[in-house]
């Protein structure tokens, strides 16, 4: 068996791996190389490899630098079965059809800009016709289900603690009576965190690739999200504000819904008010309800106090542009969680336009904010924000909730290397620096080989 480190490997973005054992070759993820524009379209529009070659593809789960360069490999010719959990297929139909819409939008207002000079039109990355080709070949599985690859290969999928049906996939090759298995967690999700169970163990590796995004950083305690949250909205209302969070579609508004609905249950909150201002949010709020299965014992307790924890009376979805804008006229205080979760495009940026001036409203963030994002200039506490062209003077409260993070920490990576003693470890999807921090913390604590391969770089397990 080998291991080629394709893409993501020095960076947490567009993670490609290629597995090949007995002539058969996998691919571990497709994931879309996110970035600024004409960087990010040099890399996403040219496959690393040659997609004729390969026999399948292996997804860890739905975010799109996993999975978001699936319709580029369809679009190339693949032709091959895409192995997912079940709930990763269900939630893949929603985030690969929106990343086509995008794509198509993206081209579009760049040909009305290059239309004027003479230049060649933009060729949308893919479309949505590509974007349901892929999504017509996947195959949904289980946890511990497993998957026959070919030529003595085999793949089981674990239970990654990341978002709803995220895996951690062990590779199995059986050959001449021997076993050869290498584990990939990436990404590696958290214990203690709501909705999803905890990460589970992968036992027996002679080989793990292991992420690395906060290789040299701790979260605050997962246990304390819900209290974070709790005391911001709580003095927010207080004072007759608006509650304004950023938020990812995908699981953090899931997570906040949550946690909102765990303290309505307790008496902590009472008469309030929230808004879903997200239609790719509200899709995936159904499929969380669909895929219960998946989720862990807290979920289904408060489900079933509850009635549903992610329909309850206080909460209203979102779906036309008019009722978004009558929200955000709205002069009563409220909850709004909306797209996107930088802060660099969607709903959200329509409410911050009009309450960022406004001393008694919070803009709580919940995610990570990239450095060059609205989201960071607002938690650098800049004096002047642009919004859709205009400059405001934020007034309003911003807050960071630290213990939202549907990662490992460096900690929470150490403690997991821990309990599964691989003999070798590869170190990706993480910054350099990042992952050499924590290549020096593993190597301290493990006899286990700790190596840092370079894009292109192969392994023989």
């Amino acid at each position: 068996m080998r291991i080629q480190f394709v893409g993501g490997v020095d960076t947490v973005t567009g993670t490609q791996h290629i597995v090949e054992c007995g002539g058969v070759r996998v691919l571990r993820d497709c994931g879309l190389y996110q970035g600024h524009r004409k960087e990010a379209r040099e890399i996403n529009s040219r496959l690393p490899f040659d997609p004729s070659r390969l026999d399948s593809v292996v997804l860890s789960h739905a975010h799109i630098d996993h999975c978001g360069n699936l319709p580029s490999l369809a679009r190339a010719g693949f032709r091959g079965p895409i192995h997912a959990t079940t709930a990763t297929a269900a939630l893949c139909g929603v985030m690969l059809r929106d990343s086509a819409h995008i794509q198509e939008q993206d081209a579009a207002y760049l040909n009305q800009k290059t239309s004027r000079k003479d230049e060649e039109p933009i060729v949308p990355l893919y479309t949505l016709r590509d974007a349901e080709a892929a999504i017509a070949l996947f195959r949904g599985y289980r946890y511990g289900e497993p998957v026959d690859l070919g030529a003595g290969l085999q793949a089981t999928f674990r239970d990654a603690g990341h978002i709803l049906g995220a895996a951690l996939t062990v590779f199995t090759e059986r050959k001449d009576g021997a076993e050869k298995r290498a584990g990939f967690a990436v990404d590696l999700g958290r214990d203690d965190l709501p909705l999803i169970r905890d990460p589970e163990p992968m036992e027996g590796l002679d080989a793990l690739v292991l992420e690395s995004t906060y290789g040299d950083r701790l979260h605050g305690e997962a246990g304390a999200a819900e209290d974070q949250l709790h005391a911001v909205v709580e003095r927010t209302l207080r004072r007759g504000g608006k509650v304004m969070i950023p938020s990812f579609a995908l699981e953090r508004t899931q997570e906040v819904i949550f946690h909102l609905a765990s303290l309505v249950q307790a008496g902590r909150l009472s008469n309030i008010r929230v808004y879903v201002d997200s239609p790719m949010a509200t899709a995936i709020s159904g499929l969380f309800e669909k895929y219960a299965e998946y989720l862990d014992d807290e979920y289904r307790n408060l489900n079933h106090r509850f009635g549903s924890v992610m329909y309850p009376e206080w909460v209203r979805y979102i779906a036309s542009v008019e009722e978004s804008k009558a929200v955000t006229a709205c002069p009563d205080s409220c909850i709004i969680i909306a797209a996107s979760g930088m802060c660099e495009h969607g709903r959200i940026l329509h409410h911050l336009k009009h309450g960022i001036e406004n001393p008694k409203n919070a803009v709580v963030m919940v995610g990570y904010q990239a450095s060059y994002t609205l989201g960071r200039r607002l938690l650098n506490g800049e004096k002047k924000v642009r919004i859709f062209g205009d400059w405001f003077e934020p007034k309003a409260e911003v807050a960071s909730l630290d213990a939202f993070s549907a990662h490992a920490d460096r900690n929470e990576l150490v403690e997991y290397v821990r309990q599964t003693r691989p003999r070798r470890i590869f170190l990706v999807h993480g910054e350099p620096d990042q992952r050499e921090a924590l290549a020096a913390a593993l190597r301290e604590m493990t006899k286990a080989r700790v190596e840092l391969p370079k894009p292109g770089d192969t392994a023989e397990i």
